[in-house]
């Protein structure tokens, strides 16, 4: 087992990667969380049968572990990656990895000159459904993918001292926080993004970072997508739907995109060529609902990580992957700025 340490033991980390990594992983073992706050950090261990529980950075990484879980606030990333990979830890990096492509490439450029192994936290790529979609693209049993869209969303007011809602510790709002997750949704699955044309803004809410965010993607094999998020819509209002669209199908997923593992899931098939209907004719449902077996994303991730260290092989979660999206989020506040499409 490859030990692991936490560093921000609230958040993410205590609802969704800690108690899902003790419950399920095969191959990581969390022996070792830090926080500020010595307060939660004990709860946090009390709660998990986890019994090394650390306020510093630096105490944690004393410790026998083979590699760091960086779950806290995205201005601290830069800091904490870099005294981790000082100390020979090995990392995988919540999104997005830092507030500039800069510190996030400097990260990259560390880890590569120690020798050590760092990879970005996009566990959506585990998501039974999405990882289906994946095969069924890649089998080309949806023809020549021609759109996707992706969308996340959330109701998210004002909170006194919400670090997400400053771009000094947050690096942006909605589509950095969220929107990261479904461009690399659709670049994993539909290919590379060349050109984005992006709607940027701030409309309801009293924050400086982004609550209204559209993004136009335009990929190099020439299908087009859009990715969807707001900070100002319902929780219950919005699907966090994942559609997929080629000549011979189309998927369509609700509450797939999201922390939970779950989500529902149609697909359509094409049968032969159908040929032009002038009638448009669509009173028939002919989507077919697909249920799998849920899998924790999270134990997966860690597990993928582990297996990294372990055997070489390389995850999809590798930092490749953060790096590429962080050039896309970067495009895309661009083009909202200027008011013009930009090249990837």
């Amino acid at each position: 087992m490859v030990k692991w340490g936490v560093i921000g033991a609230g958040g993410i980390a205590r609802r969704r990667s800690i108690p899902e990594v003790v419950k399920f992983s095969e191959k990581s073992r969390i022996t070792a969380l830090m926080d500020v706050s010595e307060e939660l950090v004990k709860e946090t261990g009390k709660q998990f049968g986890i019994e090394q529980c650390y306020t510093s950075v630096e105490e944690i990484l004393k410790k026998d572990i083979d590699t760091v879980y960086i779950a806290s606030p995205v201005f601290e990333h830069e800091k904490q990656v870099a005294a981790a990979l000082n100390a020979g830890k090995h990392v995988l990096c919540e999104k997005p990895m830092a507030l500039t492509l800069d510190q996030t490439e400097a990260m990259v450029d560390l880890a590569e000159k120690k020798n050590l192994k760092i990879g970005i936290a996009f566990m959506m790529r585990f998501n039974v459904y999405h990882q289906k979609i994946k095969q069924l693209v890649d089998a080309n049993q949806l023809g020549q993918i021609v759109y996707g869209r992706a969308q996340l969303t959330c109701w998210y007011p004002p909170i006194p001292g919400a670090w997400r809602q400053k771009k000094v510790t947050g690096g942006g709002g909605a589509l950095i926080d969220m929107g990261c997750h479904c461009i690399d949704l659709l670049e994993w699955i539909i290919g590379p993004c060349q050109e984005v044309t992006a709607f940027i803004d701030t409309i309801t809410h009293s924050y400086e970072v982004d609550d209204t965010s559209t993004i136009l993607m335009k990929f190099k094999n020439g299908a087009q997508g859009v990715v969807d998020n707001f900070f100002n819509i319902p929780d219950l209002a919005a699907k966090n739907m994942l559609e997929i669209y080629g000549t011979k199908g189309a998927v369509i997923t609700h509450n797939s995109i999201g922390q939970d593992s779950a989500g529902k899931m149609w697909l359509f098939l094409e049968s032969g060529d159908q040929g032009y209907s002038s009638q448009q004719a669509r009173t028939q449902d002919a989507y077919q609902e697909v249920i799998l077996e849920p899998k924790s994303m999270y134990a997966q991730e860690f597990d993928a990580f582990s297996d990294w260290i372990q055997t070489g092989k390389k995850p999809i979660i590798h930092y490749e992957a953060g790096i590429r999206n962080f050039k896309i989020i970067d495009a895309a506040y661009r083009s909202s700025q200027e008011r013009k499409a930009i090249n990837v």
